[in-house]
């Protein structure tokens, strides 16, 4: 047992039996002690996961304005989180922004008395957020699931543990003997009471766990994303560098670029300096493929771009070599003449069906 539920324990009981020992049984104290540890419990829970949920679960989602048309990793996060609203039904999904999409997060802003455009920026992300953790946290109204339930909500129990790989039969919305051994597995396994009842603690824990593997795999996505980029980028490894050029068959460094993040959606400035005000700083130690790299060479301030590829390296249209290479960042000429560096939400060319 943790330690500090052992003093909790203890000091519980000796308030109790200090103050109403001689008014009600100690079967009652226990009653009442085991309530007020449950609810010790669950406090630590919410105060960790609205900390976790706040941050690190949709840190990366909402950088991006998503439209109808688009093809975007986050999209798929988008449908998942309207999904848990109820908004979108589907168990599937994609990186295309298409009809359902639409109509969902239109039904979803008009809800929130949001305006109903249809697109997903950050406001309307803020609001997906909060009402996400505002119903995972603890529902409006909720109340033990326990055996002899049945319906939607145990149904929706059920579902999640078997995302979780521990309810492994037929999902049957009947809170039975096989649904009671899967929650003690899982409260077994989180450090929680092993009572078989879905009570706030472990509705808490079980939603604060779903939505860490939500945003593991958005951020799989977009690392899948970036690396494709960089294969794609590799692919012009040697043609000529031509001043002003971005056909691909020749190219400068930001016609490079240019042509390169237009395969994945995203539509660069054609100046190494406009790239460099546009995208999401980034700092040097955390450099991840796709990210674009800027340097100050024949003129001050930004004059030179090309893609991290990973390693310490980048991609670029390089006028020193006159081709397409890629150079280490800790070479002397470009470690002294490092300026920063940018990040853009890529998204796969490829259309999806929704």
């Amino acid at each position: 047992m943790d330690f500090r539920l052992y003093f909790l324990d203890k000091m519980l009981y000796t308030f109790i039996e200090s103050v109403v020992a001689k008014q009600i049984s100690h079967l009652e104290v226990d009653i009442l002690k085991n309530k007020l540890i449950n609810f010790a419990i669950t406090m630590i829970i919410v105060s960790s996961a609205l900390f976790i949920m706040t941050t690190a679960v949709f840190a990366d989602v909402g950088d991006t304005t998503l439209k109808k048309g688009m093809s975007h990793p986050d999209v798929a996060s988008l449908q998942e989180k309207l999904s848990i609203l109820g908004f979108f039904e589907d168990e599937e999904y994609t990186n295309y922004f298409g009809n359902k999409t639409y109509a969902a997060l239109i039904a979803f802003q008009k809800d929130s008395g949001l305006k109903p455009d249809g697109i997903a920026g950050k406001e309307t992300f803020n609001h997906l957020r909060i009402k996400i953790i505002q119903n995972e946290i603890l529902p409006e109204n909720f109340e033990p699931i326990k055996e002899g339930d049945n319906g939607n909500k145990v149904v929706d129990i059920q579902k999640k543990l078997r995302d979780l790989d521990i309810f492994k039969t037929e999902i049957n919305s009947v809170y039975d003997q096989t649904t009671i051994d899967a929650v003690m597995n899982f409260q077994s396994a989180n450090a929680l009471p092993q009572t078989g009842i879905v009570d706030s603690a472990t509705l808490i824990k079980l939603n604060t766990i779903l939505n860490d593997k939500i945003a593991a795999r958005a951020s799989a996505s977009r690392r899948l994303v970036n690396a494709k980029a960089v294969d794609y980028a590799k692919e012009f490894l040697g043609k000529p560098y031509k001043w002003g050029a971005s056909s691909g068959k020749a190219f400068d460094c930001s016609g490079f670029t240019v042509y390169i993040m237009k395969k994945f959606n995203v539509n660069l400035p054609r100046t190494a300096s406009s790239q460099f005000n546009s995208g999401t700083k980034v700092d040097k130690d955390n450099l991840q493929q796709g990210d674009l790299v800027f340097f100050t060479t024949y003129k001050k301030g930004p004059s030179h771009v090309g893609m991290y590829i990973g390693d310490n390296k980048f991609i670029h249209a390089s006028s020193g070599v006159n081709r397409v290479t890629i150079t280490d960042l800790d070479t002397n000429y470009y470690k002294k003449r490092y300026l920063g560096a940018r990040r853009y939400n890529l998204a796969d060319s490829k259309k999806p069906i929704h």
